[in-house]
């Protein structure tokens, strides 16, 4: 009655071997190592997080935490898409305007407002992104005449408009490598461990640590009371996929 949930954790247990395997030097066939089920269920937990809207086999034992899900995710898109636009501005302004007080606080409450309830439709997504593009030049544009640093050239004014209105392709790089950054320091948090076990945030998400935080924290215990309560019936399909046909079970990994 679990089957959402088994094929779940077997794609999980899929892409968490694939990674096992590119990690290794020289895999052979006798040195692969098997991943364990708290890592397997870790990269399950993850994968909610950008579950496609369309995939009906939503798994069983997360159906109660769905909507709550859900909202993470679309938060967690927001926090991309607006660590995005910061790089863009840094990477074009050299960085120089980041200094001045309460221009990051104001970029990142224009961003937000601007990007709130655009993800959803691939049009409102390009629309909002274009009026953004004009917001962020006005903004960087008032910044340099308050310091005095003069204007943004027109190459980099076009090009800066032109990057963040790319930004609604799932595929652009900019957005992938944030999304691969940020899905890293949210990984680690689930694995826990202290403070500083975990990635250190550098340029853009360091401006964005205090929603990072507040969004892993919240994923974590989501996790924490559905491992706690579903444990017991992700052992037994774990086991399966692990261990071998007839070795014993002795090797339960605990979830």
């Amino acid at each position: 009655f679990l089957d959402n949930t088994a094929a779940w954790l077997q794609v999980a247990a899929s892409e968490e071997a694939l990674a096992l395997q590119a990690q290794c030097d020289s895999p052979g066939p006798d040195s692969r190592a098997l991943p364990s089920a708290t890592a397997i269920l870790n990269r399950a937990y993850m994968r909610l997080l950008r579950w496609d809207p369309q995939d009906q086999k939503y798994p069983e034992t997360m159906q109660m935490d769905r909507s709550r899900l859900d909202a993470l995710s679309q938060q967690l898109q927001i926090l991309v898409l607006e660590a995005s636009v910061l790089l863009l501005t840094g990477t074009q302004c050299q960085g120089v305007i980041f200094s001045l007080q309460g221009f990051v606080g104001k970029l990142k409450q224009t961003i937000t407002a601007l990007l709130e309830g655009s993800h959803t439709r691939e049009a409102d997504l390009k629309r909002a992104l274009l009026e953004l593009g004009e917001a962020v030049l006005q903004q960087v544009k008032e910044a340099l005449r308050i310091q005095g640093g003069g204007e943004l050239p027109q190459e980099s004014e076009d090009l800066l408009r032109g990057q963040i209105s790319e930004l609604w392709k799932n595929k652009n790089s900019v957005r992938t490598l944030i999304e691969e950054r940020v899905q890293g320091f949210l990984l680690a948090m689930l694995q826990g461990g202290s403070a500083k076990r975990r990635p250190e945030l550098h340029f853009p998400l360091r401006l964005v640590s205090p929603e990072l935080a507040e969004l892993g924290t919240a994923f974590g215990r989501i996790v924490h009371f559905n491992r706690t309560v579903f444990g017991p019936f992700y052992a037994p399909i774990l086991r399966k996929m692990l261990l071998p046909s007839g070795e014993s079970e002795t090797a339960e990994d605990s979830c």
